[in-house]
């Protein structure tokens, strides 16, 4: 099953006392800023919102003009922005506007950051149960391709940490939604233990990243549950309604 990498992800220092994650495969990318903010970092609000200071300084601390992102909805919509703030209701951004960042907010959904070194184009797709099976991730890279000149083949798609195969247990109705929308082949995703079914969330987006035109071998995740590290990572699984949030961004500076 997918993914075969991890990218490199680890977690390291970047001043202030902030730990974040961030990925080899996409620090090796000349001009690229991300990071996957953990909990010791800045408490992430539910909602982003233009005059909330979170935004603001995470901006600040990757060195970028602003941050873009949208309100999460749970469906395939993918948005291009030119400027900071709300973008609107959406679950993926595209833009090659240099430092200027896509943000996604999480607390157990996958967020898949993509980079085209060539072109300069930089993508983010929250991926929740519901917008992995109707394909974010896929609709992310078609809308990638249609805006810009991209060269799939140097194109690197990472998953951010998310609750995992391991972890994540889902209903029937959830299994049934993925056969509807994905297909009789969504059954590879949800592997069965013990008379319970699990969603493996990073396979399924991994899978969609190769079927959309990115080479297997520029395909990552980081491997990392945030229901068994919800140490570090703010899980809803794991804490209920009061789980904060944690944040992936991703620009081109």
């Amino acid at each position: 099953m997918w993914p075969h990498s991890d990218g490199g992800f680890h977690v390291e220092e970047i001043g202030d006392g902030w730990r974040v994650g961030t990925f080899a495969a996409l620090a090796e990318l000349e001009g690229l800023v991300h990071a996957v903010t953990t909990r010791r970092g800045p408490e992430v609000p539910v909602e982003a919102a233009a005059d909330d200071p979170v935004t603001g300084a995470i901006a600040r601390a990757l060195g970028l003009e602003g941050l873009a992102y949208c309100r999460q909805v749970h469906g395939r919509a993918v948005l291009d922005v030119r400027e900071a703030g709300l973008a609107g209701a959406g679950d993926a951004l595209t833009t090659n506007r240099p430092a200027l960042g896509l943000m996604g907010r999480s607390a157990d959904c996958p967020i898949v950051l993509v980079a085209d070194p060539v072109s300069g184009a930089a993508g983010m797709a929250h991926a929740s149960w519901r917008g992995t099976v109707r394909r974010i991730a896929m609709a992310l890279v078609a809308g990638l391709a249609a805006r810009y000149r991209m060269d799939l083949a140097r194109t690197v798609g990472c998953i951010c940490p998310s609750a995992g195969p391991c972890c994540y247990e889902v209903g029937p109705d959830v299994l049934e939604a993925a056969r509807d929308r994905m297909g009789p082949g969504a059954e590879r995703f949800f592997p069965a233990r013990g008379g319970k079914t699990f969603f493996d969330l990073w396979s399924a987006n991994a899978d969609q990243l190769v079927r959309a035109g990115l080479v297997a071998a520029n395909v990552h995740a980081a491997g990392v549950c945030t229901i068994c590290r919800n140490d570090l990572f703010p899980s809803f699984r794991a804490e209920g309604a009061g789980a904060g949030r944690f944040a992936a961004v991703i620009a081109q500076r």
